[in-house]
C-alpha cells in the first residue's frame, strides 16, 4: 500500500483505514499508520473540520445543561462535601491541615470558593447542614466540578475523532459520557473526582490527538500534545493518587512506539535518541513537577493543631507558629525527660492521676499516649531498682545497654509493667503499663526497663551510644517480661479519655517501639549541687555551656517526601466497614451503589445508568467479526489502547485491602465507555448506512430512557415512594425509598420503636463478623430484645477464635446484636461497652433494616438511618478517598 493510502482517514461510515500493520514514509522517517499492538493507538492525520467545531459546540452546551441542572438542589452538605468544603474553608484562612490526598483539586475548590465569595469561615461539619441558612455560596464552589464534568463530554468527542473514528460514533461515545449517572452526580458536588476524570480524561485525549502528529515530529503542534500529555497525567496525580494509573498505559504505548521506531531502517540512532528524549521530558518531567511540589503543607500558615500533629516534629518545626524546640543534648541520671514516639507521630509517654478501669487490669495509674506536651508527659531518669550511680565527679550520662527507671515527676509513680492484660487486647504478648508506687515505697524489679539505642544521628558522634535528645532512636525492653513499649495506635475509651494505649509487648517490630526523648533537662539545683562537689569550692552552673539539641528542619524534598509517604501509608491504612463500601468484583456489574443524602420527598444515591455500565462490559471481553480489514485493524489498534488502559485503572483495586466506593471505577468506566462506542462502530461498519443510524439512535434512546429513570436519585428530585420501589432493577440496590413520597421519612418524624419480642439473639463483636463469621464463637440463648441485663451477659460470654486461641471481649470493642429471624421492619439497636465490672449500655436512635431470612446486624454507634455518613475516614481529618 503506497504512502498516499496511508494516510487517508476514514471520515465516515465504510471508510477504510490502512491495512498493514506498519507503514513508514523514508523520506520523513516517521510511522504513518502506526504498528498495531494493544498498547498503541492507531491514527492517521487530523484537524478539526467546521463540521467538527459545530458539533462540539452542541454537545458542550448540552453537557453544561445536565451538569448544572439544579445544581443549587439540595441546599445541604452532602456525603463528602463534608472534608473537601471544609479544606476549601481552610485553605482560604490561612489554616493548615492534613489530608490523605495530593491538594491539586482542594486548591481548585478554594479558588472556586474564593471568587464566588466565600470566606472560609462555614466549617462543612456534617451532612445535612444548610447552605443558604449559613450563606455560604455553595452553588459556584459546585459550579467547578460541574464544569470539569461537562468538558469531558467534548474531549470524548475529540478523543473518538483522533482515533479515526466517524462523527456520528464520536458524536455517540460524547452522548453516553454525557448522560452517564454516575458521573453527573460525581459532577454536581464539591468532590474530587470530577477534577480527578476530567484531568485522566484529558491525558488520554491529548494522548490520542498527539498521535495524529506523528508525520510532524518535533513541530510545534507535536510538542504540543505531547506536552499537554504529561502535564494532564501530573494535574490528575495531583488530584488523587489514582492519577498515577495513567503512568502505566502511556509508558506502554510509549515503550511500544519506541520499540517499533527501532525496526525502522530509515531512522538513524540519534533520530530515535532524539524521540526518545523528546518523550522522557515531556512525559515524565512534565508531570512530576506538577504531582510534588504543590503539597498543601510547604506554605499554609499554621493555625490547626490537629493537622500538624501527622507530620514529624523535623517538618512541624518549617511551619509558621510550629514546633520550636531547644533542649539540653545529653541526658543523665537524674535528668527530667519528655518521650516521644519516633514512627507513628501519635505524642508522647504520659501518665496521670487515674486508675485503669478494665476488668482485666490492675487498678493501677494510667499510663498512655498524649498528643499535647504538658507536664505529665514529664519523667525523671533513674538508676534500676537497688543499684545507684557515683555523681561526684559530675552527672553520670545514661549510655544505651543500661538499665533504668522512668519515675513520673508529678505523681511519683515508676513506669511498671507485670502479667497484667493492657485495656484493648487479650494477647498473651501484651501487658500492661501502669505506673505504680507510694511513698516510702522504693519501688520493685518491674520498674526496670534496659535502654536499647537503635541509630544515632551520624552528625553528632556519640549518639549511638550515649542517650541523646532527639538525636538518639531507642527502645525501652522490660527486664523480667522482655517486652518493648509499644505503641498500639488503639484509641482509649472515654474513662480514659479516650487517649491513645502503650502497653508492652514481646517479639513487635521496631517501628511502633521506637521512641526519642525531645526534651531533656538535668534541674540546675542538682547541676549546681553536682558541679559544687565536683570542684570542691563554690561555683556556678552556667546553663548556656550545656551542649544543646534541637531538630533539624526539613528541606523542600524532605518535606514533599515525608507528605507524599505519609499519603501513601494513610490510604493504605484505611480498612473501616462503611455500611456503603463495595469491592472492585461489584463494581462492573454495578451491584450497588452509595447513599450520599436524604431530605424529604427525595434523596441522592450514587447509582450509575446501569445500561452503560453493563454494555460497557462486553466489548471488553468479546472478540469482532472477520475480514473488515482496516476497520479491524484500527479497531484492535484504539479500542485495545483503552482495554488495556481500563485494566491499568481497574486492576490494581483488587489487590488493595482498603476500603473501596463505587466511584473509584469512573476513570476506568469512561475507558470502557469509548470501547462499547468503538465496537458499535466496527459491528455496523459493513451494515446501509441507514440501518446503522438506527442502531446508534436506539442506543441512545435507550441510555436517556435509563438516566431519565434514575434521574431523581441523580439531581435529588422528588418522587413517589411506589415509583422508587419500581425503579430498583435489582434487589441489591439499597436505595431507602422511605426518603421519597410516601415514605415515613418524606415527612419524618422517625420510626417508632418496635415493641420487644421473643428473638434468638446472638451476640458477636463486630470485628469477627466483619473479617469471617466462621470464626466467631457465639454465645446464644433466647432472650427478650428489651431485656438489656440478659443482652450485657451475652455480650460478656461472647468470644473470638484467633488463630487457635480465644481472645475474650475487650474492653470498648464494639459489640453486634444479631437478632433472627427478622420478621420486622426496624429492630431495637444497642451499643455494648464491657467497663472494669459494671459494663454500660446505650440505646441509640432506632435503626432501620429490610424485611427478610437473613440476620440484622443493629451495629453499636450506627447513626440514625435517616442520615447519610460519610464515605470517607482520613487519619487527620476522617475522611477515606483513595
Amino acid at each position: 500500500m503506497d504512502a498516499s493510502a496511508a494516510r487517508r482517514r476514514p471520515e465516515g461510515h465504510g471508510t477504510k483505514n490502512a491495512d498493514s500493520s506498519t507503514n513508514y514514509n523514508s523520506k520523513d522517517d516517521v510511522q504513518i499508520v502506526t504498528h498495531n499492538t494493544a498498547a498503541s493507538i492507531s491514527a492517521a492525520p487530523w484537524s478539526f473540520t467546521p463540521t467538527d467545531f459545530l458539533t462540539l459546540l452542541g454537545i458542550t452546551l448540552m453537557a453544561i445543561l445536565v451538569r448544572c441542572y439544579k445544581l443549587s438542589s439540595p441546599g445541604e452538605v452532602v456525603f463528602d462535601e463534608v472534608h473537601f468544603g471544609k479544606f476549601a474553608g481552610k485553605y482560604l484562612n490561612g489554616t493548615y491541615f492534613y489530608d490523605l490526598h495530593p491538594p491539586l483539586a482542594k486548591m481548585m475548590f478554594a479558588a472556586a470558593g474564593k471568587l464566588a465569595g466565600y470566606d472560609g469561615v462555614f466549617d462543612f461539619k456534617s451532612i445535612g447542614l444548610n447552605y443558604a441558612a449559613a450563606g455560604v455560596p455553595y452553588v459556584g464552589m459546585r459550579l467547578m466540578p460541574a464544569l470539569l464534568g461537562a468538558l469531558t463530554v467534548p474531549a470524548t468527542y475529540v478523543t473518538a475523532r483522533a482515533c479515526g473514528y466517524a462523527v456520528d460514533t464520536g458524536v455517540l461515545a460524547a452522548l453516553l459520557v454525557c448522560f452517564e449517572n454516575g458521573l453527573v452526580t460525581q459532577s454536581r458536588l464539591i468532590l474530587l473526582d470530577s477534577p480527578l476524570v476530567f484531568f485522566t480524561v484529558l491525558t488520554l485525549t491529548a494522548w490520542a490527538v498527539f498521535w495524529t502528529k506523528q508525520r510532524e515530529p518535533f513541530s510545534c503542534t507535536w510538542w504540543f500534545w505531547l506536552t499537554a500529555t504529561g502535564a494532564m497525567m501530573g494535574c490528575a496525580a495531583s488530584c488523587k493518587w489514582v492519577g498515577l494509573f495513567l503512568f502505566p498505559i502511556i509508558g506502554l504505548s510509549t515503550v511500544s512506539d519506541l520499540w517499533a521506531k527501532i525496526a525502522d531502517r530509515s531512522l538513524s540512532p540519534a533520530r530515535w535518541a532524539c524521540h526518545f528524549l523528546a518523550r522522557a521530558v515531556g512525559l515524565l518531567l512534565c508531570p512530576w513537577p506538577l504531582r510534588i511540589l504543590v503539597p498543601d503543607s510547604l506554605c499554609a500558615p499554621e493555625q490547626d493543631r490537629l493537622g500538624r500533629g501527622m507530620m514529624t516534629p523535623e517538618f512541624q518545626t518549617t511551619l509558621a507558629g510550629g514546633l520550636n524546640v531547644s533542649t539540653d543534648r545529653d541526658v543523665f541520671y537524674g535528668s527530667e525527660i519528655r518521650l516521644r514516639t519516633t514512627n507513628a507521630r501519635s505524642g508522647y509517654l504520659h501518665s496521670h492521676a487515674h486508675l485503669w478501669q478494665h476488668s482485666k487490669g490492675s487498678g493501677q495509674q494510667q499510663v498512655t499516649i498524649y498528643g499535647h506536651a504538658d507536664a505529665n508527659n514529664l519523667w525523671v531518669v533513674e538508676p534500676s531498682f537497688n543499684r545507684t550511680v557515683d555523681e561526684s565527679k559530675g552527672p553520670v550520662p545514661v549510655r544505651g545497654g543500661e538499665t533504668i527507671r522512668l519515675k513520673h515527676k508529678i505523681t511519683g509513680k515508676y513506669l511498671h509493667s507485670h502479667d497484667k492484660r493492657p485495656a484493648m487486647t487479650s494477647s498473651d504478648t501484651k501487658f500492661e503499663l501502669s505506673g505504680y508506687g507510694f511513698k516510702d515505697f522504693a519501688g520493685d524489679s518491674n520498674d526496670d526497663f534496659t535502654l536499647e539505642i537503635l541509630a544515632g544521628d551520624s552528625r553528632h558522634p556519640g549518639s549511638e551510644e550515649q542517650l541523646q535528645a532527639i538525636y538518639s532512636r531507642f527502645r525501652l525492653i522490660h527486664r523480667n517480661l522482655q517486652c518493648a513499649v509499644y505503641n498500639s495506635r488503639k484509641k482509649l475509651p472515654k474513662w480514659a479519655f479516650e487517649q491513645i494505649e502503650v502497653n508492652c509487648m514481646r517479639n513487635c517490630m521496631p517501628r511502633m517501639s521506637t521512641w526519642h526523648v525531645e526534651f531533656a533537662q538535668l534541674p540546675e539545683l542538682v547541676l549546681v549541687l553536682v558541679l559544687l562537689a565536683a570542684a570542691g569550692a563554690a561555683a556556678t552552673a552556667d546553663q548556656e555551656d550545656v551542649p544543646k539539641a534541637a531538630y533539624v528542619p526539613l528541606g523542600l524534598w524532605g518535606k514533599v517526601l515525608e507528605y507524599n509517604r505519609l499519603m501513601a501509608d494513610s490510604n493504605a491504612g484505611l480498612t473501616g466497614d462503611h455500611p456503603f463500601a463495595a469491592r472492585p468484583q461489584h463494581w462492573a456489574w454495578l451491584r450497588r451503589g452509595t447513599a450520599y443524602w436524604g431530605g424529604r420527598g427525595s434523596f441522592i444515591y450514587q447509582l450509575g445508568n446501569p445500561l452503560i455500565w453493563w454494555g460497557s462490559l462486553a466489548p471488553l471481553f468479546s472478540s469482532w467479526p472477520p475480514g473488515l480489514g482496516g476497520q479491524r485493524a484500527k479497531y484492535f489498534a484504539s479500542a485495545g489502547f483503552f482495554t488495556v488502559a481500563w485494566i491499568c485503572h481497574y486492576a490494581p483495586f483488587f489487590f488493595m485491602g482498603r476500603e473501596l466506593f463505587i466511584h473509584h471505577m469512573f476513570p476506568a468506566l469512561w475507558m470502557s465507555i469509548l470501547v462499547l462506542a468503538f465496537t458499535l462502530d466496527l459491528f455496523t461498519a459493513r451494515v446501509p448506512a441507514v440501518v446503522r443510524m438506527s442502531v446508534y439512535v436506539a442506543v441512545a434512546a435507550a441510555v436517556l430512557y435509563a438516566f431519565q429513570t434514575f434521574s431523581y436519585i441523580t439531581y435529588a428530585r422528588t418522587w413517589t415512594k411506589d415509583a422508587c420501589v419500581k425503579a430498583k432493577w435489582l434487589s441489591t440496590w439499597d436505595f431507602d425509598c422511605e426518603h421519597a413520597i410516601g415514605g415515613v421519612r418524606s415527612t419524618e418524624p422517625p420510626l417508632a420503636p418496635v415493641a420487644p419480642v421473643d428473638r434468638e439473639v446472638k451476640a458477636v463483636p463486630v470485628d469477627a463478623m466483619n473479617a469471617d463469621d466462621d470464626v466467631a464463637a457465639e454465645a446464644e440463648a433466647d432472650v427478650d430484645v428489651g431485656d438489656i441485663d440478659a443482652i450485657v451477659e451475652l455480650v460478656e460470654e461472647a468470644a473470638v477464635d484467633v488463630d487457635d486461641g480465644v481472645v475474650a471481649p475487650e474492653i470498648g470493642e464494639p459489640y453486634a446484636v444479631v437478632v433472627e429471624p427478622v420478621e420486622q421492619e426496624t429492630v431495637e439497636s444497642v451499643y455494648v461497652e464491657p467497663m472494669y465490672e459494671n459494663p454500660t449500655v446505650i440505646k441509640p436512635p432506632v435503626a432501620s433494616v429490610a424485611k427478610g431470612p437473613e440476620s440484622v446486624v443493629a451495629n453499636l454507634g450506627q447513626q440514625n438511618s435517616n442520615q447519610m455518613s460519610t464515605g470517607s475516614e482520613n487519619p487527620g481529618e476522617g475522611h477515606a478517598e483513595l
